[in-house]
């Protein structure tokens, strides 16, 4: 094969991300742990960079090795760890046969070290669907990665004392107490009942056994499931802005901003519902889009289905309503600023795309710490809180100051600056961040901060930006629980539109609380239909009949929505015979 299309099907092949885990936090050298990013090929092999610093991770030909080198690709065997590759079978180094040596200054030499790793891993899972107050329902939650256990990636739980880790010998995941020995555990997955081995325990697939104390016996649970995206997301939206009675950004304020939780998976997808309403967020497959639906735990009604049929031919669009979009672009989860989001306007009845929209993973307040008293500028460190979003990303304010932080693109940059959320390279600190960075708190970012004795922005490594706690009021603005009302059905959006444009029933929009409920079955993608059949083509007699109805009754009650729908369905066998004798009426 020519080197050119080698190099190129090494870049294909490997992962977009590596995670390099093992060593003990304090330990020398342990910076060379963290996450990296494929850099495109270094002499046919995949070139992988750390983020926010200048290491690199390569193969080197000449000793047949990859190595981690702080300065990048050197072109030297010089380097703080590597792991030898004589067979040269692997594009990339997330392998777990290699055994990694790192540099150890007491003796000048390096030496191996069987617990370092590169994993091709989230940095993070959820495990949602153990009910409450079944036991082990305590499992539920935040998984973060931190290290290796049988060259598997291990997770740690992130608010208790759990871990998901890999047991060769049966090659099974388990979910088991921080110190369990051996199989002991509370769950377990079989790794390979996917139809391969599964690298990590973020897939979707695996099928979780618990031990169920009250039948001294193992039992599936399948509504469990560990899933690569976050427990919770936040939707935000511009600023300070005060929406106008009517507009898209009322309704917006109204139905779709706020804090979102993981709920469970439908049809290997994550969704989030927004507590106290019945807004989702899930995936479309036959749009490859993420719809924000404000009637999202309310199953599409038959007639809903019948009139998408009528007017579009195709019933299944009923499920493609929605107040916003985005296209998926192969993200595992919502919560990632890049997406652009369109909006259903209801002023030119289409939907529009919103600049200010996003769905993200930023926490709701952010800490800067770390600039001297003495020194210039001091009065940077604070608690900034969450506000909304600038150019596309998370925007933060000092309480009681004009201080802000947020995102300047075009230098690729997040940005202090005392004149608020305005567009201007000026700023009082900077730090370069790399360019998918969800939000400014990041150990890995060096900040610069401006220094008018020099006249330039000079490098403080005691600077940083952490999470922080949120103020309880501001926890209560954003994730304000606001159910939606019966009297205000009729100004919903998504019940005029679905994500491609079309037409959504009326009678939609005459759901009232009695309607059909939210079930665990549908979230995990499971919509049965007690009249399945009315999903295809009726013909020109249920069109007829369709048409005919009393709308206005429908609307102003629901049990006249009932009383139609049933008289529908007395017709539907009719309806079916004749389609068969005369053809499809259009």
């Amino acid at each position: 094969m020519p080197s050119a299309l080698y190099a190129a099907s090494c870049a294909w092949t490997a992962p977009s991300t590596l995670h390099v885990v093992g060593r003990e936090v304090g330990s020398e050298n342990a910076d060379i742990c963290g996450e990296y990013a494929c850099a495109g090929t270094y002499r046919g092999r995949a070139l992988y960079r750390k983020t926010g610093s200048t290491t690199a991770m390569y193969f080197y030909p000449p000793m047949r090795r990859w190595l981690i080198d702080r300065q990048g690709v050197s072109e030297s065997e010089v380097c703080v760890a590597f792991a030898d590759d004589q067979a040269g079978a692997e594009h990339h180094p997330a392998c777990a046969e290699l055994l990694w040596h790192v540099w150890d200054a007491a003796i000048q030499a390096h030496l191996p070290d069987p617990e370092v790793l590169a994993v091709d891993a989230p940095a993070m899972v959820s495990l949602v669907g153990r009910l409450e107050g079944r036991e082990n329902c305590a499992l539920n939650g935040e998984y973060d990665l931190v290290g290796a256990h049988h060259g598997r990636p291990a997770y740690r739980q992130r608010l208790g004392d759990a871990v998901l880790k890999f047991n060769a010998q049966e090659n099974r995941w388990l979910l088991a107490v921080i110190g369990s020995l051996g199989n002991v555990c509370s769950a377990y997955a079989d790794a390979d009942c996917i139809g391969h081995n599964a690298r990590h325990p973020g897939c979707v697939e695996l099928e979780w056994i618990f031990w169920e104390s009250w039948q001294k016996n193992w039992a599936p649970d399948p509504e469990v499931r560990v899933l690569t995206a976050p427990s919770v997301i936040h939707v935000l939206g511009r600023p300070g802005e005060e929406p106008t009675e009517g507009s898209a950004s009322q309704l917006l304020h109204q139905f779709v901003f706020g804090t979102y939780q993981l709920a469970g998976a439908r049809e290997g997808r994550p969704v989030y519902v927004r507590p106290g309403t019945r807004t989702v967020i899930r995936h479309s497959p036959a749009s490859d889009r993420w719809l924000i639906d404000t009637e999202g735990l309310t199953e599409p009604s038959l007639l809903s289905k019948l009139y998408q049929w009528i007017l579009n031919g195709d019933a299944s669009t009923a499920s493609e309503r929605c107040t916003a979009y985005a296209e998926a672009c192969g993200t595992a989860h919502p919560g990632y600023a890049a997406l652009q989001w369109q909006v259903w306007d209801p002023t030119v009845s289409r939907h529009a795309t919103d600049v200010w929209m996003r769905a993200t993973t930023a926490p709701l307040a952010v800490r800067v710490s770390g600039r001297e008293q003495s020194r210039e500028n001091a009065d940077l460190n604070g608690v900034y809180n969450l506000v909304g979003t600038h150019l596309g990303r998370p925007a933060y304010h000092k309480e009681g100051t004009t201080l802000a932080i947020r995102y300047y693109s075009p230098a690729g940059r997040w940005v202090i600056d005392r004149h608020g959320l305005r567009t201007s390279d000026e700023c009082v600190a900077y730090a370069a961040g790399p360019a998918d960075a969800e939000h400014p708190a990041g150990s890995s970012l060096v900040w610069h901060v401006y220094e008018n004795t020099r006249g330039a922005h000079l490098a403080d490594p005691s600077v940083s930006v952490t999470e922080a706690e949120a103020p309880a009021a501001l926890r209560s603005r954003i994730a304000e629980q606001i159910p939606i009302a019966v009297e205000s059905k009729k100004d919903i959006p998504n019940s005029a539109r679905g994500s491609d444009g079309s037409a959504s029933s009326a009678v939609d929009m005459a759901r009232c609380e009695g309607g059909h409920s939210a079930s665990a079955a549908w979230i995990e993608g499971v919509q049965p239909l007690a009249n399945s059949a009315a999903a295809g083509k009726f013909g020109a007699l249920a069109a007829r009949k369709l048409q005919a109805a009393p709308f206005v009754r429908a609307r102003r009650a629901a049990d006249s929505l009932q009383a139609f729908s049933d008289g529908l369905l007395q017709d539907l066998h009719d309806c079916m015979t004749r389609l068969s004798q005369n053809g499809n009426a259009g």
